[in-house]
């Protein structure tokens, strides 16, 4: 079974028993993003298909379930899961009331399959390292005069 890391980090509590106070709780390390071509060449591993031919019905997926769900379907996707259009109205007290003004932007929901959601379930935890203070919390002050860092060379004319 794998090993999750996490690490502890402090924030102020906002909802709750504990609203108000200083609290300890949990979040996952990440050690990086898989890319979407690194997926594909993670996928086509071991199968007759290759990276390219992943990356297309990655792609037509993209395309095809919107379709799908915009013509009033819900769409299997094997162990993954089920995709399903999403979207509801602000309540009013009477029919007469109601106008398509009121709906809210709909979404694209994803029912995940019972065994994709428990490929986990059996893994232990590990704790990493707490994240130390970055600067990047802290804005950086433009230098006056400065290079803004928009324009590769330094941005100036070339005289």
């Amino acid at each position: 079974m794998p090993v999750l890391k996490f690490h502890l980090f402090e924030h102020v509590a906002t909802v709750g028993k504990l609203k108000g106070k200083k609290v300890f709780s949990v979040q996952p390390i990440v050690h990086s993003k898989v890319s979407f071509d690194d997926l594909c060449k993670l996928l086509a591993e071991n199968t007759t298909v290759g990276k390219t031919d992943v990356k297309a019905v990655l792609s037509r997926l993209t395309e095809v379930v919107p379709q799908l769900l915009a013509l009033g379907h819900t769409v299997d996707c094997g162990e993954l899961g089920i995709f399903q259009l999403t979207y509801g109205s602000k309540p009013v007290e009477s029919v007469k009331d109601f106008n398509v003004g009121l709906i809210r932007a709909p979404r694209v929901g994803l029912r995940i399959r019972k065994g994709f959601k428990d490929a986990l379930a059996g893994a232990t935890f590990d704790q990493g390292p707490s994240p130390k203070p970055s600067d990047k919390a802290k804005p950086k002050k433009p230098k006056p005069g400065g290079d803004s860092g928009l324009t590769p060379g330094g941005g100036g004319i070339g005289i």
